[in-house]
């Protein structure tokens, strides 16, 4: 599975989860607010509590600052703030996201479940606000919640995917249950202190968050101990929020993916499992006084974010957060690039006009404008419009391309071939946070990696190179040792060194000619780039489709079809490059066809029986629409 499938479910998978434990913590919350009615037992620490636990403090401080006080605006700041990227409605969109380029590997039933509850929330922050109407919201968040883990449990092979929204959820689940213990810990020290003894408001206020309040009263005797609720939320081997709990199943899910082997790569993921297992096993919570268990669990909040940032680097997931220091509810904090997802929805119409000098006899075409569907991108919707009218039989070619054929049989002098597409993007930065690991090596350099990728390593007339250029280029960039800092650097080399010019050369220029030139179009900087990585033994391959430029951008190559070329990355998958552009190929790439070269993924081609042709071809992207 590419680690960026794996990286989707994962966050699926946690977003899932913190969607449906913000709402039982605000549920908790508001139903305490009737409760206390008008007595004092509701103070200022509620708010703090319910901040640190489902954001942070400075939030808290920041909407206090812009006069945000009522009930109301904190709790619509936690349940649907735009800018709160840990609002409850936020983690139900960002999960239906990941949810959307992942549906060739979940049940479809899940889709369908959280996209139609993701539809029918989405209007809530119209409605006034009342503590019905957030009530309502977070029951049906939680239902929501539990169809989709029962969906997962009942229809899901037990396969990769699996486990990776599996090990999403209970690390998510662990380290939840450790921020609430940790924070109520905290808060109520003072109280305790104070009051010299245990505050049972807060410790069954903890109970019904981890929603542990029913279980822990079967098992205990009906008095908020906070070193029993503690040696319960913490060690329970039974209970399905404690923290033991979800560790163990976390460590079961990595060993199914592992086959319960330590490999060199997942040495450091193991040690850390075995060493919070080991203070499970030496922990006696009951030996210890306030402020011991205060700092035993921020030492243990650290270990459970540790393991979840660790289990990232290990599978080459993106991760929000690089500090251990930083919890996972201050990913709002960071850049927007980095902690977040963008999805683009456009339409393409894309529009070949022959004129022919005669009257032509008939003509056998292949055209390639069908967009590719894949776990970054999904075709919405389709058609082609041919003028005159004609049948056309699809198939797909050796490079996985969708390529429509058809006859026309009757005379004709103007032939039109129109394609309409809807395709929505999701895409995140990748190959700049790449580690070049010495697993990733071992692959690059292996036999069955170079004979799998054999078509996108030789050079073709139209990417090969003559030794002197390439001596040029060594000297400008140097020697390859790390494939993926190379293909950047080869990209930054082309996109200094070209001039787009779209006079200077035409689409049967060759990589070679254009190189002396150091002028042309996107498809000859496609060229000379593939040229220098294949020479390098890299697998590359040349990609045609649509860029969108959207206003005030400083993009170029929207004028017609675009090219840019994709690398191979072991472990991770094709990673898309854009040398006219210098940038990564992200959510205003929009995929076509891949091949070795233009030749290979050429929108139309035919023959016909008559006198030249004049071709005139037009495009329109258009963006319809966008979720960040």
């Amino acid at each position: 599975m590419l680690s960026r499938v794996a990286d989707a479910l994962y966050w699926m998978a946690r977003n899932i989860e913190r969607s449906e434990s913000h709402s039982r913590i605000m549920h908790v919350h508001l139903t305490q607010m009737l409760e206390a009615g008008n007595k004092d037992i509701f103070q200022e620490e509620d708010y703090h509590i319910l901040f640190e636990v489902c954001a942070t403090a400075e939030e808290l401080k920041r909407l206090e600052s812009e006069g945000k006080t009522r009930v109301e605006d904190l709790i619509s700041y936690l349940t649907y703030g735009e800018d709160n990227l840990n609002s409850a409605l936020n983690c139900v969109r960002i999960a239906r996201d990941n949810a959307r380029v992942t549906r060739d590997y979940i049940p479809n039933d899940l889709f369908e479940c959280w996209n139609q509850f993701y539809l029918s929330a989405n209007p809530i922050p119209d409605r006034a606000y009342s503590i019905h109407t957030m009530r309502d919201f977070f029951n049906e968040t939680k239902q929501a919640s539990y169809m989709a883990q029962g969906i997962i449990e009942a229809a899901m092979s037990r396969d990769v995917a699996y486990y990776m929204l599996k090990i999403g959820k209970w690390l998510e689940r662990a380290e939840k249950t450790a921020r609430i213990l940790n924070v109520v810990s905290e808060q109520t020290r003072s109280r305790e202190k104070e009051y010299e003894a245990s505050d049972y408001y807060y410790w069954s206020s903890a109970l019904r968050m981890v929603n542990g309040y029913e279980a822990y009263l079967k098992s205990n005797p009906p008095r908020m101990e906070p070193a029993k609720i503690l040696s319960f939320l913490i060690t329970n081997q039974d209970f399905p929020r404690s923290i033991r709990y979800c560790m163990d199943h976390v460590r079961e899910a990595v060993d199914a993916l592992e086959n319960a082997k330590v490999a060199h790569y997942s040495v450091e993921l193991y040690e850390a499992m075995d060493a919070l297992r080991r203070e499970f096993n030496q922990m006696k919570i009951q030996d210890l006084d306030t402020d011991e268990t205060i700092g035993f669990l921020n030492k243990f909040q650290d270990k459970c974010n540790q393991i979840g940032q660790i289990f990232s680097r290990t599978y080459y997931l993106t991760q929000p957060v690089e500090a251990p220091t930083i919890s996972q509810h201050q990913e709002q904090s960071l850049p927007p690039e980095v902690r977040r997802k963008t999805a683009m929805k456009y339409k393409i119409e894309h529009t070949n006009i022959f004129d022919y000098d005669t009257v032509v006899d008939q003509s056998m075409n292949s055209i390639r404008l069908k967009p590719r569907s894949d776990e970054c991108q999904r075709l919405l919707s389709y058609r082609t419009d041919i003028t005159p009218m004609s049948l056309t039989k699809e198939h797909t070619d050796i490079w996985g391309n969708n390529v429509e054929t058809f006859f026309i049989a009757e005379r004709h002098q103007h032939l039109e071939i129109k394609s309409t597409s809807i395709v929505s993007i999701q895409r995140s930065p990748f190959i700049q946070q790449i580690d070049y690991s010495p697993e990733m090596k071992d692959i690059f350099h292996s036999d069955l990696f170079q004979e799998h990728y054999a078509g996108y390593l030789a050079n073709t007339s139209f990417t090969y190179l003559e030794p002197q250029q390439m001596d040029r280029v060594d000297r400008a960039i140097g020697l390859m040792t790390n494939p993926v800092q190379y293909s950047i650097e080869v990209m930054r080399y082309v996109y200094d060194t070209f001039n787009y010019d779209p006079n200077a050369t035409d689409v049967s220029t060759k990589a070679s000619e254009s190189f002396e030139l150091r002028g042309g179009v996107c498809q000859d900087m496609a060229h000379v780039m593939l040229g220098i990585l294949r020479t390098k033994q890299i697998p590359a391959r040349y990609v045609s489709g649509y860029l969108y430029v959207g206003e005030d951008s400083a993009l170029v190559g929207d004028a017609a079809s675009h090219a840019w070329v994709e690398v191979m990355i072991p472990g991770i998958g094709w990673v898309g490059l854009d040398p006219t552009n210098n940038v990564e190929a992200l959510e205003n790439h929009i995929r076509m066809c891949v091949g070795r070269d233009y030749n290979d993924v050429s929108p139309v081609q035919g023959v016909y029986r008559g006198g030249a042709s004049k071709i005139d071809v037009k495009v329109s992207v258009s963006l319809l629409s966008k979720t960040e």
